[in-house]
C-alpha cells in the first residue's frame, strides 16, 4: 500500500480529507449487526478503502474495541495516530517490520494469531502472551525499536510525532525534534550557548507583607477603673519591663488598699491571741476548745490577707509597692500602670483627666526586633512548604536588604478567591528599618543549597506545566529537556535539574523549536519519505 509523500501529507487539502476521514471513522462503529457474509465484505471493503481502520462494526449496540476507545488500547505500546492501529503493526510507518509469513488481519491491523477480536480464544492468553518478549504480540518488546523513518530518530524518542510523552518526562529526561532541513537552524536564527553554573538553592516565590509580631505586643490596659491623673510616656518611646506608663485614680484601688491595712492589723491581733490561748493551754489554765476557736480566727485572717494581697498584684502593683504600702499606711487611690516587657509604644489612647473603664486600653506596646511577613503563595506550590524553612525577604523600599526568618504556620485551607494558600514567617529586624504595612517579595528556600544551571529567560518554554528547554545534539536535530527551574531574577532563570555544564542551549530562537515540536497537534503526521 501507497504511503504519501511528506510535502502533501501537511498540505491543507490533505487535512480536510484527512478530518473527513476522521469523521467516517467516528461513525464507524455502527449499531446494526450485519450477516458474516457482509461483514466478511465489509472488512475487505474497509481495508480497501482508507489507509487505516476507518469503517469497522461491533455486534453489540454498545459494544467497542481498542481501535474506537482508547482505554482499551495495551498500555505503553505506541498509537499511530494516521493510521488508526499500533505502531508495531503499521507497515505504512515501518514497513520493514512486517512479517509477511504471518496472516494479518486487515479489519483491525493485527496478526491474525493475535486478534482477539476476530478470535475470542485468544483474549484470556493476551496477557501473557503480551509479557513474554518471544510471543507474537509482544507490543513493549517491538514497540521499544521501532523507529521514525520521517525524522530519523528511535520512534519513543520522536516529540513530533509522540508529543504527548513530554508531559510524563522526569527532570532531564528528552524528546528528540527533527527541523525541517541541515539550514533551518540558521535561517531561524537560533542560537546556543552552555549554561554557567554556580551555587544556588530551590526556591519557590511569594509574596509577602509586614505585620506586627503578635506575640511580641500587648495592649496596655488597667484591671479597674479610675481617672487618669498623669501620662509619663508617648507614642514612639522605648520603655522597658516596669516603667511607669501612665498614673490612674481609683475609687477602687483606695479601697483595695484600705482593705488589705485592715486586714494585716486583724491578721495579726489574731496571730496574738493564738499565741496566747496556746501558752495558757500548755500551763493547762485554757480550755481546748478555746484554743481551737482562737487557731481558727487566726487562719481565717491570715487567708483573708493573703487573698486581698494577690488582688493587689492583680491590680499590677508590685512586691515593692505592697511594702510601702504596709510600712508606711499609705492608702492612695493611685495606680501605676506598667509595660509588660521591653518595647516601643506604637499606640496611644491615654488623655489626663479621661475617665476610663476597667480593660480600656491606654497604650500598645510592641517589640520591634521582629516582625511577621504573612505569605501569599501560590496553591501548586504548597507541596513544597514546610515548617522552620528559611525565609528571605526583599521590599523595594529598602534596596540591598535581605530579612531573613523561619515559617512558622501554615494554612490548612486554599483562599477561594485568590487561589492563594497563607502561610507566615517570623523574621530578624536588626537595623529597626522594617515597618508593618510593607509589601514584598519573599524566596523560600526548599532545598540545601547545590550547582545549579543558569539560563536566559528566554530559553525557558512551557508546555502542559512542565517547563522545558533545547539542546542541540546535531544542526538540525534537539532535544526537547525537561528541567526543574529555580527562582527567575531579571533576565536569568536558575534551573536546579535537568542540565550538564556541556549542554548546548537555545538561547534565541527556542519558541521557533517549539513550534517545529507541536506542528503535529497541527494536523501533520509522520509519514514515510
Amino acid at each position: 500500500m501507497r504511503t504519501l509523500p511528506k510535502h502533501l501529507s501537511r498540505h491543507p487539502i490533505y487535512l480536510v480529507c484527512a478530518l473527513a476521514s476522521a469523521s467516517l471513522f467516528l461513525s464507524g462503529c455502527g449499531k446494526s449487526k450485519p450477516d458474516a457474509a457482509a461483514k466478511k465484505a465489509g472488512k475487505i471493503a474497509a481495508a480497501e478503502s482508507t489507509p487505516g481502520n476507518a469503517i469497522h462494526t461491533h455486534d453489540g449496540a454498545d459494544e467497542t474495541c481498542f481501535i474506537c476507545d482508547p482505554s482499551k488500547r495495551d498500555k505503553g505500546r505506541l498509537w499511530c495516530k494516521e493510521h488508526g492501529r499500533y505502531e508495531d503493526r503499521c507497515w505504512l510507518c515501518h514497513s520493514e517490520l512486517e512479517d509477511k509469513s504471518r496472516l494479518f488481519c486487515k479489519e483491525h491491523s493485527l496478526y491474525e494469531d493475535e486478534c482477539h477480536l476476530c478470535h475470542p480464544e485468544l483474549k484470556s492468553d493476551k496477557e501473557s502472551a503480551r509479557n513474554d518478549p518471544a510471543e507474537p504480540g509482544d507490543g513493549g518488546a517491538r514497540s521499544a525499536g521501532l523507529y521514525c523513518n520521517e525524522h530519523r530518530v528511535p520512534e519513543r524518542e520522536c516529540g513530533i510525532c509522540q508529543p504527548e510523552l513530554a508531559a510524563s518526562m522526569p527532570p532531564g529526561g528528552n524528546l528528540q525534534v527533527r527541523l525541517p532541513s541541515l539550514q533551518s537552524a540558521d535561517k531561524a536564527g537560533l542560537r546556543t550557548e552552555r549554561p554557567r553554573f554556580a551555587e544556588a538553592a530551590p526556591a519557590i516565590r511569594a509574596f509577602c507583607e509586614v505585620r506586627y509580631n503578635l506575640n511580641a505586643m500587648a495592649k496596655v490596659a488597667p484591671l479597674a477603673g479610675g481617672i487618669v491623673h498623669a501620662v509619663r510616656h508617648d507614642i514612639g518611646d522605648q520603655v522597658e519591663r516596669g516603667d511607669v506608663l501612665v498614673v490612674l485614680r481609683s475609687a477602687d484601688v483606695a479601697s483595695a488598699k484600705s482593705d488589705y491595712l485592715s486586714a494585716i492589723v486583724d491578721r495579726d491581733i489574731r496571730r496574738q491571741t493564738f499565741e496566747r490561748e496556746k501558752r495558757l493551754k500548755e500551763q493547762e489554765i485554757s480550755t481546748e476548745s478555746e484554743f481551737l476557736d482562737a487557731e481558727a480566727a487566726y487562719r481565717t485572717a491570715s487567708l483573708a490577707l493573703s487573698n486581698l494581697r494577690q488582688k493587689l498584684l492583680n491590680l499590677g502593683m508590685t512586691e515593692d509597692e505592697l511594702a510601702r504600702i504596709a510600712n508606711k499606711q499609705e492608702a492612695s487611690a493611685d495606680l501605676d500602670i506598667r509595660a509588660p516587657f521591653a518595647g516601643t509604644l506604637i499606640e496611644r489612647s491615654a488623655a489626663v483627666g479621661e475617665a476610663i473603664d476597667m480593660g480600656h486600653p491606654l497604650f500598645t506596646i510592641a517589640d520591634l526586633s521582629t516582625h511577621w511577613l504573612a505569605l501569599s503563595i501560590p496553591s501548586d506550590q504548597i507541596g513544597q512548604i514546610r515548617l522552620e524553612q528559611r525565609v528571605e525577604a526583599r521590599f523595594p523600599e529598602l534596596p540591598g536588604a535581605t530579612y531573613v526568618g523561619r515559617i512558622t504556620w501554615v494554612d490548612t485551607a486554599v483562599d477561594p478567591r485568590s487561589r492563594m494558600v497563607r502561610a507566615r514567617a517570623e523574621v530578624v529586624d536588626e537595623t529597626g528599618l522594617i515597618k508593618t504595612g510593607l509589601f514584598g517579595d519573599a524566596r523560600i528556600l526548599t532545598g540545601d543549597v547545590q550547582p545549579a544551571a543558569m539560563v536566559p529567560r528566554e530559553a525557558v518554554q512551557r508546555h502542559e506545566g512542565g517547563a522545558f528547554v533545547f539542546v542541540q545534539n546535531e544542526p538540525d536535530l534537539y532535544s526537547l529537556r525537561r528541567v526543574t527551574l529555580g527562582e527567575t531574577s531579571g533576565d536569568t532563570t536558575v534551573v536546579m535539574a535537568g542540565l550538564a555544564p556541556n549542554d548546548p542551549v537555545v538561547t534565541d530562537g527556542s519558541f521557533i523549536v517549539m513550534s517545529e515540536f507541536l506542528k503535529s497537534r497541527l494536523g501533520a503526521g509522520c509519514v514515510d519519505d
